[in-house]
């Protein structure tokens, strides 16, 4: 089946209220296709349509700042999805349909969090990359608050099954939007994340690994103010411990103690 220049692939998820399915258009790029169930199941998709318009929105506030200041890129673009298109479609009923394509990177190379979670363990400096990225993009919500006259925060509910993960590229992309709270702080947020994160790690004997358990266990049970301090208080310790360089992804599956690695070509 075939939606404007789209042709429509295999189904790879669902919700109460949409279905995803895999796309690939007239030029050869893959997409993302999340397809409401009825016309007013539609407004869940249009609400997450107009989420995904600030984010981008904002991300180019920051990119034209850093240009102009000859400053470094801080990527938030490969965050989370780029929304290529959300329409109401005459030919299924005029249910709403959202395309999203993936930041700099092949669909074919991500897969999504909670499946990787489900099938393999990962080491320690492996979860360091996947916890930074995570506090990273929270930080990014603070951040567009800050440039408004609310001061609080309206930070995404944390779902595993709302991001894809490029273990070679070192990729986390958020592409499912499932609601928000706003708070004026960052804790229970922090707490969930490190949890997520803590139940997915194997942490040997190693001194510095202990260091960065114990900092990790903080983390979930005290959470903190914000992410940007997460940010900081997770990259500052890390650094001293190994050095701020690439670790290729490192994984077992689970129920086996072989490690196996993912690193760039």
């Amino acid at each position: 089946m075939k939606v404007r220049d789209i042709e429509v692939g295999n189904r790879i998820g669902e919700s109460s209220k949409f279905r995803i399915y895999l796309g690939k258009m007239d030029d050869g790029h893959s997409v993302i296709m999340k397809v409401a169930k009825t016309f007013e199941d539609g407004d869940i998709l249009a609400e997450e349509a107009g989420k995904f318009r600030v984010l981008h929105a904002f991300e180019k506030v920051i990119a034209k700042y850093v240009e102009i200041h000859d400053t470094s890129n801080p990527h938030y673009d490969w965050l989370f999805a780029n929304l290529l298109a959300s329409f109401l479609e005459p030919t299924q009923d005029d249910r709403r349909i959202n395309v999203f394509a993936m930041p700099d990177i092949d669909l074919g190379e991500l897969i999504p969090l909670t499946k990787l979670h489900a099938e393999v363990e990962i080491n320690v400096r492996t979860s360091v990359w996947i916890l930074g990225r995570l506090f990273k993009f929270y930080s990014f919500f603070e951040l567009l608050a800050a440039q408004g006259d609310n001061p609080v925060t309206r930070y995404p509910v944390f779902s595993p099954d709302d991001y894809f993960i490029g273990a070679k590229r070192h990729r986390l992309i958020y592409y499912n939007f499932s609601g928000d709270v706003a708070d004026v702080i960052a804790t229970d947020f922090v707490k969930a994340i490190s949890k997520f994160i803590l139940d997915w790690v194997v942490v040997g004997d190693d001194l510095a690994e202990q260091k960065y358990f114990e900092l990790l266990g903080d983390f979930a049970k005290n959470g903190c103010a914000s992410f940007e301090e997460a940010h900081n208080y997770l990259y500052t310790p890390v650094a001293k411990l190994w050095g701020i360089q690439y670790h290729p992804f490192t994984y077992r599956d689970r129920g086996t103690i072989a490690w196996k690695t993912i690193k760039e070509d």
